[in-house]
């Protein structure tokens, strides 16, 4: 019988993250607002009305856009496939990237010098933070031909979950690595 490991990482917060939340509230009230200072200014007080209106709108459009910043992945493995779905504002739900962990070709611990061997068709960074020490890479070659690797952070208990089925060349190298 199979069994099902799941795991729920956040998306941590980057100072991109900011300057979004900030270029959004600008926006939100900008715009509103130079419809209000407009109507004022010409005596059109129709254009200050529809600012009042804009302006509600804007405030929920800033809502919906700040939360939607908030992204987390959930990793889950049931027998040999692993689903890797992101999570927006615990609202939405969409399929990253689904797969055989049999069909993995290499699996290490995250380093620019061992990502910049071999050229990726694509590459998924769906881990806590982009591009950290703490991160794995799994390497795989899709139906087609393509080249990807998904760079994750599992926990411990996932990584065991994992680890009966990458084939003997991933096995060996994992053993070969803790060795050295």
């Amino acid at each position: 019988m199979d069994s099902l490991v799941e795991q729920v990482v956040k998306r941590e917060r980057s100072p991109r993250y900011y300057l979004n939340i900030v270029l959004i509230i600008l926006a939100a009230v900008a715009v509103p607002g130079t419809f209000m200072v407009l109507g004022k200014l010409l005596s059109r007080y129709y254009l200050a009305l529809i600012g009042v209106f804009l302006l509600l709108f804007a405030i929920y459009l800033a809502w919906y856009f700040i939360t939607s910043q908030k992204v987390e992945y959930e990793y889950a493995i049931l027998g040999s496939t692993l689903r890797i779905d992101k999570i927006i504002a615990k609202r939405r739900r969409k399929k990253v990237i689904k797969f055989d962990v049999k069909d993995i070709d290499g699996f290490f611990r995250y380093s620019d010098e061992k990502m910049s061997k071999v050229r990726y068709d694509k590459v998924y960074e769906v881990g806590a933070r982009s591009y950290d020490e703490s991160n794995y890479v799994a390497t795989l070659t899709l139906d087609g031909g393509k080249k990807v690797a998904v760079v994750f952070c599992p926990k411990e208990e996932l990584l065991t979950a994992m680890r009966p089925y990458f084939n003997h060349e991933v096995s060996r190298e994992l053993y070969l690595e803790k060795v050295l």
